[in-house]
């Protein structure tokens, strides 16, 4: 079977894929543009002709160009990185002459690298028409765009030494690199089996195909290196490598049923699928037994810790001391059991059938498991979607606000941002001037907006009927600062309480403590 169409499955199947493709964020553009970009470069490397190649290296420009436009300079940064290391790695190329060379005994390719590749003038006028024009009108219309966009939102991010507060915390490099087998699960389980398919062990001798699977690997190498020295990194930055590791996994499964796993045998069948197949099948029916078995001991501070190493929103609630958001911790026990019996089943199944020789129906074993844990994933996003999403106080403010009410957010709107879309209405941010949001706030009509503890007494004392959507994470002692008369409950939905400053029906006053 096809190694691309193997790494395929791997790729869609993989925990990190589906968690991440539905969310509203352009994170997998720039997995798709990085991707746009190394195919280009691969193709003009094994094309035949100079022309052919000149073509291929457009797409290469081209895919730098969309991942610009997408996520930043990432996108510019990581196709360079992985290429040029490739390139001075495999040390057989020429720039002064522009030519590849090939092993003795190969035809010579003076198409597929050096300056034709990084100096293409139709590739860099592609790039620079599709990437300047917005960059420079963005520049244009807002003074000290350059030093928010480039200088703080990217390099300094970097480091973690932005001059914008914002909320996010991040995660620790270890916990990073731990996330990456999370989020690459099942299949990170055979990466160090797979290793060698990104690596592979070249010679003079190597062919100009069997040399590009280290763009393969450099391409994994760069992501994951990058991202384990910045000092700001989230959880959901490991995406871009699974494309890469989805390569490597799908080509050791593609030679493992073409009857072609060399490492099965001999001193070196610890690094074969056979070994790694054994050592999954233990420890996740020893972990899925666990789960299964010991779950219901889980307290609401541990399913918490628990998820504030997967999300960012928990461990901003973690790092506030707020409790556990949500009623019970039944639901996520039910889902864990399934989740136990799915992993104490379905990878000592890939290993027993893999030992009667049968690896298609070990590889289907591990698309089995992976579907189990789909169905946990979304069953999961059911679950605490009431607690995330804007949509419930927004309908309650539809019934409620009329045409010249005021609706105010407290806090940053970023874990809102829904309610503007919802209710259609112009929303007021009460000290929510952090991140993105403190950039926007200095605008002209920012003013309006954007209101400080006076200018929001100022409202909410006025005749004007003025609604307060206070999110879960703010301080739960933020409405003591408003006058207890003035001051009526109208609900709670979901993570966020729903306050209004003059008595209606269904309101309910707050009483002082």
């Amino acid at each position: 079977m096809e190694a691309g169409l193997l790494s395929a499955l791997v790729f869609v199947s993989s925990v990190g894929v589906f968690r991440y493709v539905r969310v509203a964020a352009t994170d997998f553009l720039l997995v798709f543009s990085i991707t746009l970009a190394i195919y280009g470069f691969v193709r003009a490397a094994l094309s035949q002709s100079p022309r052919t190649a000149r073509r291929w290296s457009v797409v290469f420009w081209l895919g730098m160009a969309l991942g610009v436009l997408s996520k930043g300079l990432v996108g510019l940064i990581f196709p360079l990185l992985i290429v040029g290391l490739y390139l001075l790695v495999n040390s057989k190329w020429q720039i002064v002459n522009d030519e590849w060379p090939i092993a003795s005994g190969e035809r010579r390719i003076a198409n597929g690298g050096g300056r034709r590749l990084f100096a293409s003038p139709l590739g860099i006028l592609l790039f620079l028409a599709l990437v300047l024009p917005w960059h420079l009108l963005a520049a244009l219309k807002n003074p000290g765009f350059f030093q928010f966009y480039i200088v703080d939102n990217q390099l300094l991010r970097f480091f973690n030494r932005r001059g914008f507060i914002e909320d996010d915390v991040p995660v620790s490099t270890l916990a990073f690199l731990g996330l990456t087998l999370v989020w690459f699960f099942p299949w990170s389980l055979l990466l160090p089996a797979s290793l060698r398919c990104g690596f592979p062990r070249l010679s003079l001798t190597s062919s100009l195909r069997e040399r590009l699977r280290l763009v393969v690997g450099l391409w994994a190498v760069v992501v994951l290196g990058f991202f384990s020295l910045s000092s700001s990194k989230l959880e959901h930055y490991v995406l871009p490598a699974v494309p890469p590791l989805s390569l490597w996994v799908g080509a050791l499964w593609s030679e493992v049923l073409e009857g072609r796993d060399l490492l099965s045998a001999g001193k070196w069948r610890f690094l074969g699928l056979g070994w790694w197949l054994g050592i999954s099948a233990l420890g996740c029916g020893l972990a899925g037994v666990g789960l299964f078995w010991f779950s219901h001991l889980l307290t609401p501070q541990m399913l918490l810790a628990g998820l504030a190493e997967l999300n960012v929103y928990y461990r901003i609630l973690q790092g506030e001391g707020t409790g556990f958001p949500f009623a019970s911790v039944l639901p996520f026990v039910g889902l864990l059991k399934v989740l136990g019996v799915a992993l104490a089943v379905g990878l000592p199944a890939a290993l027993v059938v893999y030992r009667f020789r049968l690896p298609a129906l070990s590889f289907a074993a591990f698309l089995a498991t992976a579907g189990v844990i789909y169905f946990v994933i979304a069953a999961v996003d059911v679950l605490v979607e009431p607690h995330h999403s804007t949509v419930y106080v927004a309908r309650a403010l539809a019934k409620q606000a009329a045409v010249l009410d005021a609706i105010v957010h407290a806090g940053s709107l970023e874990y809102s941002a829904g309610l503007p879309f919802y209710t259609d209405k112009k929303i007021y941010v009460w000290n929510g001037t952090r991140g993105s949001l403190d950039f926007g706030s200095n605008f002209k009509d920012g003013g309006n907006v954007f209101l400080n503890d006076t200018r929001f007494a100022h409202l909410w004392n006025s005749p004007r009927r003025v609604f307060l959507v206070v999110p879960y994470q703010e301080s739960e002692n933020r409405h003591l600062k408003l006058p207890m008369e003035k001051l009526f409950l109208l609900g709670e939905f979901g993570s966020r309480r729903l306050y209004v400053n003059q008595r209606m029906i269904r309101g309910t006053p707050i009483s002082k403590p």
